[in-house]
């Protein structure tokens, strides 16, 4: 059979095309000698009958690739849908592909087949199909080619493929030839004239060339404002969009909004709109937004978003901050926040379970506060959407102590040996830090500082002489101190019986030596007085010495109250020295008798544990005497 095709004819050997040209037509002509119509070439001499024509090429695995099949099913995968063919007039048998790919490159063999076995013929020459990628290269990038007045921009040419080698290559703008140039055409100050459609071809021309690239003269965003749907105020709890809109070229790529000079911006803002829902206070606030293409950036002007809310953050402050003490200047202000402004206050005391409305301005004032005017206040705020009250704030007043005073338990005469508490008490803000008590004693007729005790109850077990005196404590804190008034404490009991039986005793040892001293001198002497009787009166409380039926000794009387407590021996150095109320003794009565006057002894007495002694002359009807200590007195009697 191939003897009777002597030889198919390519019209063309090589093709260089574009990448993403648009077609490729693949020329083949039939010798002259078959030149016919393509029904004709069915019908070949012989009787034989064309039923498949191809085009295919050989891949680097060995394997035809059909690019063009009478059956479709036949066409490789990357070939489908890009291929037509375009033969059947006379001798054509040409094929097209459409959006040429690099891969599409090789070499192209044509082939039919009969319907004869042996009736199969391939073209022994191919059509070389090379692609070349051609492109215009631009510097800086830019969304769309799009540059700025002024801008320095870098065009030029590059090519891989069948384009390239020892090939140059000329840059068109607008299909002008703008000459060759080895790497890049250098614009210096970018203007509206470099404007246009650029592309390169391959020196000498060729119907190849790169895809168009077309530069543009852009500017940065501007006239960027906001506007908001809806208009006006917005009320707390509602919705708002606010809309960045600017001009520039190329368009905004992005866009950022921000509230109150913020450094950050809002989270998720990057739109042209931002939407809020559910308005809160806090979203009230001066709004701008950046809008940004690849030529620059501008800012809105602040756009106030005026939300209206009752009060919030309602809260008493005090004026001056810090310690508040009493006589001092003190304003409670009511500060809240409100949209509109807070138009009405009121203020509250609270006191026990019971609310007392003061002042209905946004401040309380206290000139000179007091004592009294600590405790708990709370305030309330109103705008014509609503009303807030503020949390109770405690109004603290600090003052030194003041109504210091002592009470003493069970009282302040006490019996001896019994305890005795004395206790101190004051009012002070803060409390009272520190107690001091003081005892007066009296040293020389005059009073001194006796010495200190702390804590708020001073407690003595066991009372005695020393015990006696005048007390008082004084209350300190941090603001100053205040003494109490003088509470002087009386010790009886014990000593009083003491007295009574060393008097007891001595009335009797004077009575006895007195009767027996008179017995000796007139022993031959009886004088009795008709009708006189001395009695003798029992001991009891209200007495200090026996009165005797003979001769007696001038004593003391008075009731047991009037003796003396026992004073404190200078010489101790007891810390505790007491304030001893010394009383001058009641005047003596004195028994009427008849006769000559009788002479009176003297009284020695003194203490066995001591080495001291005291010799008392004629004692006085005063009854001064010098006390001592009760323990171990001998009392001893010599007649003058």
């Amino acid at each position: 059979y191939s003897e009777q095709v002597e030889r198919l004819i390519f019209q063309k050997r090589d093709l260089c095309v574009g990448r993403d040209k648009c077609h490729a037509a693949l020329p083949f002509r039939l010798p002259l000698r078959y030149q016919t119509n393509m029904d004709d070439l069915k019908r070949l001499q012989g009787g034989h009958t064309v039923r498949w024509v191809m085009w295919f090429r050989v891949s680097s695995e060995g394997r035809r690739e059909f690019a063009h099949h009478t059956d479709p099913n036949q066409i490789s995968l990357s070939y489908r849908g890009r291929t037509r063919y375009i033969g059947g007039s006379y001798s054509s048998c040409s094929f097209q592909i459409r959006v040429v790919k690099l891969s599409d490159a090789g070499d192209y063999h044509f082939r039919f087949e009969t319907d004869q076995p042996l009736g199969r013929w391939t073209s022994p020459d191919s059509v070389r199909l090379d692609v070349t990628d051609l492109q215009v290269q631009v510097h800086p990038a830019r969304h769309a080619n799009t540059f700025g007045f002024g801008e320095t921009v870098f065009v030029g040419c590059q090519a891989r493929g069948c384009a390239a080698p020892g090939r140059n290559l000329a840059l068109y703008r607008n299909g002008l030839n703008l000459g060759s140039y080895e790497k890049w055409m250098v614009i210096n100050r970018f203007d509206r004239q470099h404007a246009g459609a650029y592309t390169c071809r391959p020196i000498p021309p060729q119907k190849v060339h790169s895809p168009l690239v077309s530069l543009a003269l852009g500017y940065s965003p501007h006239f960027t404002s906001i506007t908001v749907f809806p208009a006006g105020e917005v009320t707390e709890g509602g919705s708002v969009t606010l809309t960045c809109s600017t001009d520039a070229a190329p368009p905004a790529e992005s866009f950022a909004w921000f509230k109150d000079m913020n450094s950050g911006s809002i989270p998720d803002s990057f739109r042209p709109q931002l939407h809020l829902s559910h308005l809160k206070y806090t979203d009230r606030g001066e709004y701008f937004c950046v809008a940004r293409n690849s030529l620059g950036t501008d800012r809105s002007s602040p756009f106030l978003l005026n939300v209206t809310y009752s009060p919030k953050n309602t809260q008493v402050l005090f004026s001056p901050s810090g310690d508040i003490r009493e006589g001092s200047f003190v304003n409670l202000s009511c500060a809240n926040k409100a949209n509109p402004p807070a138009n009405r206050y009121a203020w509250y005391r609270i006191l026990a379970d019971h609310v007392l409305p003061k002042e209905t301005s946004q401040n309380l004032t206290f000139s000179s506060v007091r004592a009294h005017h600590a405790g708990q206040y709370y305030c309330s705020a109103w705008n014509q959407l609503g009303y807030q009250s503020s949390i109770v704030a405690t109004l603290a007043v600090l003052y030194p102590p003041k109504n210091t005073s002592v009470l003493a338990h069970p009282s302040s005469v006490v019996d001896a040996g019994r305890p005795l508490t004395l206790m101190c008490s004051s009012q002070a803000n803060p409390a009272v830090d520190n107690f001091t008590w003081h005892r007066l004693a009296l040293n020389g007729g005059s009073a001194q500082s006796w010495g200190t005790k702390s804590g708020p109850v001073f407690t003595i077990s066991e009372v005695g002489p020393r015990e006696s005196g005048q007390y008082y404590c004084e209350a300190r804190n941090r603001i100053g101190a205040h003494s109490s008034p003088v509470l002087t404490v009386r010790v009886r009991g014990r000593l009083k019986f003491i007295a009574l039986a060393s008097a007891v005793g001595v009335s009797a040892g004077l009575i006895t030596l007195t009767v027996a001293v008179m017995i000796s001198k007139n022993m031959h002497r009886v004088d009795m007085e008709s009708g006189e009787v001395i009695k003798r009166p029992s001991v009891t409380d209200d007495t200090m010495f026996y009165e005797s039926a003979q001769e007696s000794v001038p004593t003391r009387k008075g009731k047991m109250s009037d003796i003396p407590e026992e004073a404190e021996d200078l010489s101790d150095s007891s810390p505790h020295p007491a304030i001893v109320p010394l009383k001058d003794a009641p005047p003596v009565t004195q028994v009427e008798r008849h006769g000559p006057t009788p002479n009176y002894p003297t009284v020695h007495y003194s203490r066995l544990s001591s080495v001291d002694q005291v010799q008392v002359h004629n004692l006085p009807q005063g009854g001064d005497r010098k006390p001592k200590e009760t323990s171990n007195v001998v009392y001893t009697f010599h007649h003058h």
